[in-house]
């Protein structure tokens, strides 16, 4: 069931009066935040970020923060912050991939490149991360490091593939740089921008803390439940722990059996 207009406004007085009340407590900043991003209001969804980053760091609030900067077209106060949230947590994969996405929308290949690699260490089978690489890679030239990457996709997961693999397969092995104007820098990585500007955004709306403190009241719970397991299994998937993420979610299958 969708909220009334009234009601949302109703709402989100009351987090506005709770922050003037506890206006040191976090959590409201992010409700504040998250209730202006969905009444499109992103600029002062920003502000509520920050406040709330500023009471006490952590790598999901400033990766959001990034994510706006990002659908505002404003690439580089969006690195900034996902610079930021890299450093507090290195193995959430979806800052660098975010991170990826910005610096190839500058048209900053090499780190574009750098942080799809560190995407793929986190998560292998990252499909966004192995296409951008496999696009970048051929629109540069390189057809055997495409042709690798390729060869961890399915023509079925991306349709962006299916042409880069038939170019690869009619491209002579002695020249590789063939059918590619090398001279044409913007012709040259259209394939890639298109494919990067596809790419969905999304700002993570969990307004019970950060990851780690939401897998560790996850953990604590005794009532094991179907639906617990799976917000577990999700939770690690997002902290980039994908072993922990496997096996939460196959236990979680065994109560589905049951």
């Amino acid at each position: 069931m969708h909220k009334q207009p009234g009601n949302e406004k109703c709402h989100l007085n009351n987090i506005v009066e709770n922050i003037k009340l506890n206006p040191a407590v976090k959590k409201y900043y992010i409700e504040l935040a998250v209730e202006l991003i969905k009444s499109n209001r992103p600029d002062q969804a920003i502000k509520a970020f920050y406040k709330a980053n500023s009471l006490e760091e952590d790598y999901v609030t400033l990766y959001n923060i990034g994510s706006l900067y990002y659908k505002k077209n404003d690439f580089k106060n969006a690195i900034l912050a996902l610079e930021k949230s890299k450093l507090l947590n290195s193995k959430f994969y979806m800052t660098f991939l975010l991170t990826g996405i910005c610096y190839g929308r500058l048209n900053n290949f090499r780190a574009a490149e750098s942080n799809f690699i560190n995407v793929i260490m986190t998560d292998p089978e990252n499909v966004t991360a192995l296409t951008a690489l496999a696009i970048l890679y051929h629109n540069q030239g390189k057809n055997e490091d495409s042709r690798k990457i390729l060869g961890r996709l399915s023509g079925s997961q991306v349709k962006s593939v299916k042409k880069i693999k038939n170019e690869i397969l009619l491209q002579s092995e002695s020249n590789p740089l063939s059918g590619i104007d090398l001279k044409n820098n913007s012709s040259r990585f259209s394939e890639f921008n298109n494919f990067i500007k596809s790419v969905p955004v999304s700002i993570l709306t969990d307004k019970y803390g950060t990851i780690e403190e939401k897998i560790s009241r996850l953990e604590k719970n005794p009532d094991k439940t179907r639906d617990n397991l799976i917000s577990l299994s999700l939770c690690h998937l997002f902290s980039g722990n994908t072993d922990s993420a496997i096996d939460y979610l196959i236990e979680a299958g065994s109560k589905l059996a049951v």
